[in-house]
């Protein structure tokens, strides 16, 4: 895929039902190039074979009109459509194809003033700055950068952690008005992250594993995704 010099984000869409992704999320997607996942789920009974023949032309429609909400308001946006038994391991594979730097799990924002940024690590997060930056730039929403830390953790390494992904943005040229650090101390860092997402327009998350499906079983992970229903995007580890 020709990319601008933004991140490359995948959004899988479900068609075999009839909808239109909330306008305030799409509209974070102006400066990402987006390849759009038009999904059909299959039956395990069922061939896939079986359902594009009698379903095929419903959801092509679908899709196109999809792309075409989407095209005055993204970067570079090309579509797929596939019919599948396994939808976690279709866009593990599209996400591969392309080279997407990010998943975004759809979910309803009318408006998207406020993003939340869990950050655990270091390993991901020139992946996560970079597509924060372009979130950013594509609207006027603040960020908080926020880190979850073991209750008998040293506090020093969340604060370097924090200061440093601030100075990146900063760097990266984003004001430094509409960045935030905040620091917890928690004995579950996943009902942590939950409870203060529910406070927010959009979640970005960093996977830990190089694999979609193995995110999708993490603990901390599948906690935060499957406790809120805000947009999330999850940037994938591209270096394992």
């Amino acid at each position: 895929m020709d990319s601008s010099d933004g991140s490359t984000v995948l959004v899988p869409v479900d068609v075999s039902a009839e909808g239109t992704p909330p306008v305030g999320i799409l509209g974070l997607l102006s400066a990402v190039d987006v390849v759009l996942l038009g999904y059909y789920p299959v039956p395990s009974q069922a061939a896939p074979a079986q359902i594009k023949h009698q379903h095929g032309s419903d959801a092509a429609e679908r899709l196109r009109a999809l792309k075409e909400t989407l095209e005055p308001r993204a970067g570079t946006v090309v579509d797929e459509l596939y019919y599948t038994h396994d939808r976690e391991e279709t866009i593990d594979r599209v996400a591969d194809e392309y080279g997407c730097d990010a998943v975004l799990r759809l979910g309803p924002a009318d408006d998207v003033n406020r993003i939340l940024v869990p950050l655990r690590g270091g390993s991901n997060i020139e992946r996560i700055l970079g597509l924060v930056g372009d979130l950013l730039r594509a609207s006027d929403a603040s960020v908080t950068l926020f880190h979850s830390a073991e209750a008998d953790s040293d506090p020093e390494y969340g604060e370097t952690l924090l200061a440093d992904a601030a100075d990146r943005l900063h760097a990266a040229g984003i004001d430094p008005d509409r960045v935030e650090r905040q620091l917890s101390t928690t004995v579950e860092t996943g009902e942590d992250i939950v409870d203060r997402a529910r406070e927010y327009d959009v979640l970005v998350l960093g996977e830990t594993e190089p694999s979609l499906r193995e995110r999708i079983l993490g603990v901390v992970p599948r906690q935060t995704i499957s406790g809120t229903d805000v947009p999330v995007f999850v940037v994938r580890n591209r270096t394992a």
